[in-house]
């Protein structure tokens, strides 16, 4: 792949005629590849843009482009334009579902934005972003106040201790409220806001903020921007609201809890100071407020994000493995050091048609260029990166160097996954802990629509799982289905998507089958007689074989207890295989049998006509003729199912699984929410993520694991077998 060095600028016409059939990753669509330079740590800023969908977070991200001139013309969602969102299935349903790397420079400063989708579903690319970042920046609707994914943001920064702020968009909106928006903001997380810019009108009338820090307002469309004296109605609400942010400031520290109560102001640097200490501790919340449609409070956010966003130097550790070779023993805050070695975190990896395989970093020690060796501390292999480049969206921008903090990107290192450490070969070779991300809790069955053509779906199964480490897949031997598990509905679903693209077939994704089992309930016995005679020699195998339950788990036992020598020896594992066989057939509705004793204790042989084959028939007759008797049932898996909710959804949710054949065994207050621990049959549990979330409006996490198996009851048994049979006889 060309790509453009960073001191070159070039139209479309300018281009070299071999560079004019490029893929979009190579260049942005407006034709031009951006200047970048190489950043200090301390010119650095890292901002994951989260919170619910729609929030118009990635609105934002391409208005910012547009007022610093990175664009010559702003893209939308709904015409599919924007730089962050240029994922074909992001156009097609108009929301994120990667997390992508946006930076802007200005005033000898980059900003690296993480644009994070709003759904859970992609939990994964959100929790990433967040980690990396300095500063998580939510947003939130001034019409609807805090909604799921405000929730889901502010629990990750909590979880990786990154300090956060809120901005209020959309104040332009028919019914938008930013005092209504504060206070959900305060009721929902029991948290301190502090206002740094004020909203000058709201809905219609929005037309500019006041901007506490310099006590200037700032009215602006776009790039046009003028400053002027606060507007003397709103004047003494601008003075309140800095003396707030003053006291805030000064609360922190000592020196300036003194001076503030001596003289009751601080110096300009002292207020920034105290600020950005009171951020990184999580003393208060910083609110500002804006428009991303209307380009209206944006350059009070960039103000407020230069001044005081902490820069990669004031972070407090990355999480790091402290034994490798052990991780049960944890992990430990590894500073970020520009004088150590390199050392690099792989937070993200894309797979292209075109541009290859795409492993974006985190710098966490030393700087990095183009052409160097590194080792890859998870596999212990050595590689050489061909090239190191910033991304704004799709658009490669070559860059000389990275820095400790800064976010880049590598392509084509093979055998490089997300969650890997990439380090310098030297030691120490440190390993930086993997995401942690929650178990899958929705999974279905996917199929080629025409069988032949299922062989293909494997690699783009392998290409899928690589991209996104959230999906996880299991094959079902004994049901004959491919089972792909994910974080949601919709990740589902755009997961099938990318499997349907990059495998070129139809795929049918349906809910799986259960994986029912069969035993039996009592001892039973019998016998098992083969003879076969047609010229020649025959086959002659005889044993007699006697079942009984065994407890729940146990799986299955052989017991050899010939004597006499009625039946060889040496046909001791041919009956038992025989067994083993029939027992995988089941004898009710056609499922694998468990938790059975089979013993064979007498039998007959003939000294020409007996043979392993005999014997192996012989057994599987005697199953089939004595299981019957032994009163068999039917099993189903039960799931133990965790559920966190808000507490005011408890009787909902607790009602739902009890009508789903659930069984509660305990709750606990957290907080304000509430943790049911129940056990659930998994045949009940098809549609549960989805009703999960219709009943909580989003507000829900759960895990679900295999807990064991227990006896159908006899309406579901009858259902099973009837299903059964119909399968059959198609």
């Amino acid at each position: 792949m060309h790509v453009l060095k960073c001191d070159q600028v070039r139209r479309p016409e300018a281009f070299p005629a071999d560079l004019a059939p490029m893929h979009p990753w190579a260049f942005p669509k407006e034709g031009r590849i951006v200047r970048m330079k190489e950043y200090q740590t301390h010119q650095l800023r890292n901002v994951a843009l989260a919170g619910h969908s729609g929030t118009g977070k990635t609105s934002l991200t391409e208005a910012l482009l547009h007022i610093h001139g990175l664009v010559d013309r702003k893209g939308t969602v709904e015409a599919g334009s924007t730089q962050s969102d240029y994922d074909p299935l992001e156009k097609q349903r108009q929301c994120s579902i990667n997390a992508t790397l946006v930076p802007l420079e200005f005033d000898d400063f980059k900003i690296n934005l993480l644009d994070c989708p709003g759904f859970r579903d992609f939990v994964g690319e959100i929790k990433n972003a967040i980690r990396i970042s300095e500063m998580c920046l939510i947003v939130i609707d001034a019409e609807t106040g805090v909604e799921v994914g405000t929730e889901f943001a502010w629990q990750f920064a909590h979880e990786y201790n990154i300090p956060v702020a809120i901005l209020i968009n959309k104040m332009d909106k028919e019914r938008a409220n930013f005092e209504q928006a504060m206070a959900s903001i305060e009721q929902t997380f029991d948290a301190h806001t502090i206002p740094v810019t004020l909203p000058i009108g709201q809905g219609a009338d929005f037309k500019g903020v006041i901007d506490l820090l310099d006590m200037k307002a700032i009215y602006e469309s776009g790039t046009d921007k003028r400053v002027e004296d606060i507007p003397a109605d709103m004047l003494e609400a601008a003075k309140a609201a800095r003396k707030a942010l003053i006291e805030a400031a000064a609360e922190g520290d000592d020196e300036l809890t003194e001076k503030f109560l001596m003289e009751e102001t601080l110096t300009e640097e002292e207020i920034r100071r105290g600020l950005r200490e009171d951020l990184q501790d999580g003393r208060f919340i910083p609110v500002v407020c804006c428009s991303a449609e209307k380009e209206i409070g944006l350059s009070g956010l960039i103000h407020f994000i230069q001044e005081e966003c902490p820069s990669p130097n004031y972070r407090k550790g990355f999480r790091c493995q402290v034994d490798p070779k052990d991780p049960a023993k944890g992990h430990e805050l590894r500073a970020l050091n520009p004088d150590e070695p390199f050392s690099a975190f792989v937070f993200k990896s894309v797979n292209d048609d075109f541009a290859g395989r795409l492993s974006f970093v985190k710098v966490v020690c030393g700087s990095v260029t183009g052409d160097c060796t590194f080792l890859n501390t998870r596999n212990g292999e050595t590689m050489k990166a061909g090239h190191v480049f910033a991304l704004r969206g799709k658009s490669q921008i070559a860059v000389p160097r990275l820095y400790t903090g800064d976010i880049g990107c590598f392509a084509k290192l093979q055998n490089v996954h997300t969650g890997d450490t990439l380090a310098d070969p030297s030691p120490p070779n440190p390993v930086y802990e993997a995401t942690v991300i929650p178990p899958p809790t929705v999974s279905m069955s996917i199929h080629a629509k025409i069988k032949s053509e299922e062989d293909k779906i494997s690699m783009a199964i392998h290409r899928l799982l690589d991209q996104d480490s959230t999906l996880r897949i299991e094959r079902d031997a004994s049901l004959h289905q491919t089972i792909l598990h994910g974080m949601g509905d919709t990740h589902l679903e755009v997961a099938l998507d990318r499997l349907t693209a990059v495998a070129k077939v139809e795929i049918v994704m349906e809910p799986p089958k259960v994986q029912y089992r069969e035993t039996i309930t009592k001892k039973g016995q019998g016998q098992g007689k083969y003879k076969k005679q047609s010229g020649g020699r025959g086959q002659f195998g005889d044993c007699h074989v006697r079942l009984e339950p065994l407890p729940r788990g146990s799986g299955f036992e052989f017991k050899w207890e010939i004597v006499g020598g009625v039946i060889p020896t040496n046909f001791q594992s041919s009956v038992e295989k025989g067994i083993v066989e029939a027992m995988h057939r089941g004898i009710i509705a056609g499922y694998p049998m468990v938790d059975v004793l089979a013993a064979c204790y007498d039998g007959s042989h003939h000294a020409v006509d007996s043979s392993d084959m005999a014997f192996q028939v012989a057994g599987s007759m005697a199953f089939k003729h004595v299981a019957p008797n032994c009163n068999p049932v039917l099993l189903e898996p039960i799931m133990k199912v965790i559920v966190t909710i808000p507490a005011a959804y408890m009787g909902d949710v607790m009602g739902y699984l009890s009508s789903h054949r659930g069984r509660i065994s305990g709750n606990e207050q957290i907080g304000d929410r509430v943790v049911i621990t129940s056990e659930v049959p998994q045949g009940e549990m098809a549609f549960f993520s989805r009703d999960l979330r219709s009943m909580t409006h989003g507000r829900s996490v759960f895990e679900a694991t295999f807990s064991h198996y227990d006896p159908c009851p006899p309406q579901v048994q009858e259902k099973v077998v009837k299903d059964s049979s119909i399968k059959h006889e198609e």
